[in-house]
């Protein structure tokens, strides 16, 4: 099978049952070490919830990695611009992070936006729209075809911070590895680092990692900032900056207020 990131000749890795009915393939590259599955059939059944049940985790991940991103932001980029949570689902992650005091919106044509309506993001017009950065939180894992969503990314900004889990090297069974997610179906590309990095090359971006923390730039960085600053964020730094942010939780209810008076906007 065809790599879906360097088209090179993939080999079976091994083979596993997905939605526990489809016995299928997954593939690994030998040149840029990417993981797939066979050509993805079963995604429409596979979707037929924007989350799973079994998804647990959404309103943590929205604390976590919104305090890691709150640092990241404040230090190395603009505060002050517009931000896009891309794949956002259901605003979570957008609404903790204006509650902050970041200008964030979201997109995602899965899942309706529930907690941040109103700040849904539109394709910048032309380049002095475009976003500061995007957040694209356990989202990679999900790309058919990742050059192709990345360069979808890429339309709102030149930054894109992200998670996914790196697939340890050698893969490991589909039994001893929970990201694999048969059980659902919907993990149908898992990357390591270095797959990462060949993929940000082929769009002109320079790659930092660490952990599932990842980071695609145009602008080169010292290789220990990211790392620190992503770590420094979830283990408390956010609540400090915080002090130096003016949170747009009340503002935002105020102009949602005359959005809807003016009609513009549905309660």
């Amino acid at each position: 099978m065809t790599c879906r990131i360097c088209a090179s000749q993939a080999n079976v890795l091994f083979r596993a049952t997905i939605l526990s009915k489809y016995a299928i393939a997954y593939y690994e590259c030998p040149t840029c070490r990417f993981v797939q599955t066979e050509t993805p059939y079963w995604l429409d059944e596979a979707y037929q919830s924007a989350f799973t049940t079994t998804d647990t985790g959404t309103l943590r991940r929205g604390q976590v990695l919104g305090d890691s991103a709150i640092a990241l932001l404040f230090f190395l980029f603009n505060r002050s611009g517009r931000f896009v949570d891309y794949a956002g689902g259901y605003g979570v992650l957008t609404r903790y992070m204006r509650d902050a005091g970041f200008d964030f919106y979201t997109t995602d044509p899965y899942a309706p936006n529930l907690l941040a309506k109103g700040f849904e993001a539109p394709l910048p017009a032309n380049t002095a729209d475009r976003y500061e950065l995007a957040t694209a939180f356990e989202c990679f894992e999900h790309f058919v075809h990742p050059a192709d969503e990345l360069r979808k990314i890429l339309a709102y900004t030149d930054n894109v911070f992200f998670t996914t889990q790196p697939c340890p090297t050698p893969a490991p069974a589909v039994t001893d590895w929970w990201y694999y997610a048969p059980h659902h179906g919907q993990h149908v590309a898992l990357y390591r680092p270095e797959t990462l990095a060949y993929l940000g090359k082929q769009v002109g971006l320079h790659y930092y990692n660490l952990l599932n923390y990842h980071l695609y730039t145009r602008k080169p960085l010292p290789p220990l900032v990211f790392p620190l600053l992503v770590a420094a964020g979830r283990f408390g730094l956010a609540s400090v900056l915080r002090l130096f942010l003016k949170s747009k939780t009340v503002s935002d209810a105020a102009l949602l207020e005359q959005r809807t008076q003016a009609g513009r906007l549905t309660v």
